[in-house]
Formats: C-alpha cells, structure tokens, sequence
C-alpha cells in the first residue's frame, strides 16, 4: 500500500533529520565522520573534469577537519585537495565516495511492483 499524505506529514521532521544526518566509517587512518551530500553537491561534483572523489571526500568529511590549516601544512599539501591522497589508500578514496553516495541514496535499487488490475 502506498504511504498516505498523514503519514507523509507526520513524518516531516524526521525525513528532513535525515538528510542532515552525519555517520561514521572505519578507514585506513581510524575512524571519520561524514555528512550527506545535498542534491546541489552532487551536481556539483558530476561537473567536475577530475578528482571528484577526492573532492568529495574532502569536502563532506566533518571530523577530522580536513580543510584545517595546521593539518594541511603538516602533510605539506600544496593544493587542498592533496590531504586526501596523503592520508587514504587510492582504492580507499573511491570506496568513501561510494559510500557516502550509497547513505544519499545514489545507486540504490528500488523494489517495484506492478499494480494488477482487478477484473469485475
């Protein structure tokens, strides 16, 4: 059966909690925190020429703060960008893109059924 505009209503808070929810995954250097991405990110980001998932990383991972100057200066990064290659595996980079795409959605199946029709 289909979800109901009252449920759909009830449920407004906790949809909209949802896409700001941030989760964890265990890495190569310990254990990151990661954000959703927003619809405009990700527009973003399929805009880009290279490194996207680099860019992704970079730019949704909340803790550790990768855009923090003393740890960027420290991995003497030169672009931004370059922390991420310095502190995870090359496979490793595109296994959190494709992790944090999975947690907005992205790539999920989506069972359907076809409605029979009722004969009289």
């Amino acid at each position: 059966m289909a979800v109901s505009i009252e449920q759909l209503i009830a449920q407004k808070e906790a949809i909209a909690q949802k896409k700001k929810e941030h989760y964890d995954l265990n890495t190569s250097i310990g254990t990151i925190t990661m954000k959703k991405p927003t619809k405009a990110f990700m527009a973003e980001v399929l805009n880009l020429e290279k490194d996207n998932d680099e860019y992704m990383v970079y730019n949704l991972c909340v803790a550790p703060n990768l855009k923090d100057a003393k740890l960027q200066k420290a991995y003497g990064c030169v672009d931004p960008l370059d922390i991420v290659a310095k502190l995870f595996e090359p496979g490793e980079v595109t296994a959190i893109a494709k992790a944090i795409m999975a947690k907005a959605g992205y790539g999920e199946n989506l069972e359907a059924k076809i409605h029979e029709e009722v004969k009289n």
